[in-house]
Parts: structure tokens; sequence; C-alpha cells
């Protein structure tokens, strides 16, 4: 093999190398705020055409498309509320989510949901779409933290601990 040879087989071998290494995919925030938001409006949506919420051992759940799994509809919708609260304060920007604690509570105490709570959810949908989609990945991150870390103090506070 002559040095021609040697230099075509390095550089064939280089592109072979450069199109198989994996990049990292980014979801854009537009579509993280999407699937964060979509199992809540369906929840929503299940309210307002049957009246009812799915429930395991008298607890309110709803599905994740985006995973398949069922997730307590309580803590999920207080975490949501938690998070853009945070967001709120971290931006001094007004942002009333009252009527996702409303609905976590009613959740919660197994309280119905009547149709001025749901046309107030339906008019906040738009806003947290909004706020989520102009999210930068790093804050949308600490944010998550923030939330999770709250979540286990008032768990610890709860048990005693």
């Amino acid at each position: 093999m002559n040095r021609q040879q040697r230099r075509m087989m390095e550089k064939q071998q280089a592109r072979v190398r450069a199109t198989r290494r994996p990049r990292p995919e980014h979801i854009p925030m537009l579509v993280k705020a999407q699937y964060t938001l979509e199992p809540l409006e369906t929840l929503i949506d299940q309210i307002e055409r049957l009246g009812t919420v799915d429930t395991a051992q008298g607890e309110a759940i709803f599905p994740n498309h985006a995973d398949g799994v069922w997730y307590p509809a309580v803590g999920a919708v207080a975490g949501m509320a938690d998070f853009f609260e945070m967001w709120a304060t971290r931006h001094s920007k007004p942002l009333n989510v009252s009527a996702l604690r409303q609905l976590a509570a009613r959740l919660e105490s197994g309280m119905p949901v009547d149709q001025p709570l749901v046309d107030r959810l339906r008019a906040l949908f738009p806003v947290l779409r909004r706020v989520g989609a102009a999210l930068d990945r790093d804050d949308a991150e600490d944010l998550i933290r923030q939330t999770l870390i709250k979540n286990e103090l008032g768990a610890a506070r709860a048990t005693g601990a």
C-alpha cells in the first residue's frame, strides 16, 4: 500500500468515525412545554367530558402519554404550581397559579371541579405554555431541582423528620 492509498484510507476512516458519532439531541423547550402540559390538559378534558377522573386506590391519577406511566394527579398539579410560582418569583413576573392550587386541593379532597375553575385553568394554559417555551434549558433544570427539593422538604416536615 503506497502513501496515497494510506491517506485515502485514513480519510475514509475519519469520515466513518465522524458520521457514527452520536450527537446529543436537544428537544426544543416549546416541545417540552407541550409534553409537560398535555397530561394536565387531558385531565381537564376528561373532567369536562365525563365529570370524573381516573383513580387508583382512592387517589386521582393521570397518564403521561410520553412515557405511558400513570402518575398521582395531586402531586403533579401541585408540582407544576410550585414550578411556575418559582419562575414568577425568580423573574419578577406576575403569574397567578391559584387555579392549579385549587385543582390540586379539590382532587386531593375528592371535591368536584366546577366549570368556573375549568375555565380559569383553560385561560392559564396558554400563559404556562408561553413561559415554558421561553425558558432556557439551564433555568428549567434549576427550577425542576428547586421544586423537587421543596417537595422533599415538605414530605420530611410532614413525617416529622
